[in-house]
């Protein structure tokens, strides 16, 4: 789901989730935004229950599920609702359920979850669950002079009448200075991060508020902390792979001993203390005492820039991966070995002695110096007569089925060729009168022999 649609699901859901409104005892559960382990220890959306008959999505993260399933849209939605209350979430005002869409919101120690249902066609429904963190946008700093349009769980809108780019530099300088790290954008929209928690700040012209400015905030949990080395450009996140990717300015080795340094500050150390070329990239793997996996890839420099991405795989991901490999291992060790005799049977055919067919070839009395091999007849005769001898192979061949595809002939030389297919022969002669004539006649694609 993109950022629009899930802001207006959002906008509907929890109108009036304001300052105040959903505080509890233990809101202040951890102070400043999460990482992806304590966000887990509140909820785990991998281990999330699916409706029966559904199926799994992969891969599958700790901060949303999407997937689909078969029913109608209200069976699907109390399903949810209730295995999060089991779990302890309390449901915030203003929930939206019809036979059309459903959409809610909870919340549990200072975190959010939205949650809707809607249909992808006439017989298939999209469940689409997200963990929005624990900051709330509401709370995040703001310019001067600004006036609140909604304040809401996961998103927060405000006006103001200073202009969009005076307005979106003090953005980004107060979020700065408040901790958040720039992580990307798009148009109007530009990315920040601290730990596992991504907020989303657009700053636009707001043709509805009589053309003044508007400011939007959005918050997501990340399901892997994948952070960026300073100076990173076209910076990228997906979640559903958990994969980041940017481009830099900086060597190979500079971003190795980047994410050498920043992530041995959380436990991730690399397996090995270089790179390793797999196909065009250059990789190195990170893992975590959990066993977690980060795949730091980057594939040849294209244009001044290095594409780089770094991938986060759980160790019940990698797991899987594992049991699905030995799971099929009979079978794609079956096909691997077809596929090798198919080769060896090709290259041996490629490689076989080719046994080609045989012409005999009359040849005249008196000839001396003969030499002959499988694609050549040479000898020398008299004076005079080399011209006799190509008349008769002439005819000879022609009523053998070969075609004569072109003939010079005169008293002192001769050229003829003649073809069958693939096949062809080719005489010559050259016949001086001062010396015994030459004659040749070369084939190809056949074996000569003598009648």
């Amino acid at each position: 789901m993109n950022s629009a649609v899930l802001r207006c699901s959002l906008l509907a859901a929890a109108t009036v989730w304001i300052s105040g409104c959903g505080k509890s005892e233990d809101e202040a559960a951890f102070k400043g935004p999460v990482t992806a382990e304590q966000a887990a220890s509140v909820l785990d959306l991998s281990a999330f229950p699916l409706v029966n008959g559904a199926k799994p999505p992969w891969p599958r993260g700790i901060a949303s599920l999407s997937y689909e399933a078969s029913g109608d849209v209200k069976t699907l939605f109390e399903f949810q609702r209730k295995k999060l209350l089991e779990l302890g979430w309390k449901e915030l005002p203003n929930s939206s359920v019809t036979e059309q869409a459903a959409s809610a919101m909870f919340s549990k120690k200072g975190f959010v979850v939205s949650v809707s249902v809607y249909p992808r066609d006439a017989n298939t429904m999209s469940i689409f669950v997200q963990n929005h963190g624990n900051v709330r946008p509401g709370k995040l700093p703001l310019p001067p002079k600004v006036k609140t349009v909604y304040d809401g769980g996961a998103s927060a809108m405000y006006v103001t009448d200073a202009g969009v780019a005076e307005t979106a530099d003090a953005c980004r300088k107060l979020l700065i200075a408040d901790g958040w790290v720039p992580y990307g954008g798009a148009g109007d929209s530009a990315y920040y991060k601290q730990n596992a928690v991504r907020i989303e700040a657009t700053v636009s012209s707001a043709p509805a508020q009589g053309g003044k400015t508007m400011i939007s905030y959005s918050s997501e949990l990340m399901s892997a902390d994948l952070p960026a080395p300073p100076g990173a450009t076209e910076m990228s996140y997906t979640e559903q792979n958990r994969e980041l990717n940017f481009e830099t300015t900086a060597d190979k080795q500079g971003v190795v001993d980047f994410y050498k340094k920043t992530l041995g500050k959380t436990g991730w150390q690399p397996t090995l203390d270089h790179m390793v070329q797999v196909g065009d990239n250059d990789e190195m793997i990170f893992r975590n005492p959990g066993k977690d996996m980060l795949t730091l890839a980057m594939p040849p420099r294209p244009n001044g820039k290095m594409p780089v991405s770094l991938q986060h795989q759980s160790a019940a991901e990698i797991a899987e991966l594992d049991r699905r490999f030995k799971e099929h291992a009979p079978e794609i060790r079956a096909k691997l070995k077809a596929q090798r005799d198919e080769e060896e049977a090709r290259s041996a055919e490629e490689n076989k002695p080719k046994v080609l067919p045989k012409f005999a070839v009359s040849l005249p009395s008196g000839i001396n110096g003969l030499e002959q091999t499988k694609d050549e007849i040479k000898f020398s005769i008299g004076n005079g007569k080399a011209k006799s001898v190509v008349e008769t192979w002439r005819k000879e061949f022609r009523d053998a089925g070969w075609k004569e595809d072109a003939a010079a002939i005169n008293a002192m030389a001769a050229a003829v060729s003649f073809s069958k297919g693939t096949q062809s022969l080719t005489v010559n002669y050259t016949d001086t009168g001062m010396m015994p004539a030459e004659v040749r006649l070369s084939a190809i694609g056949v074996e000569l022999e003598e009648k």
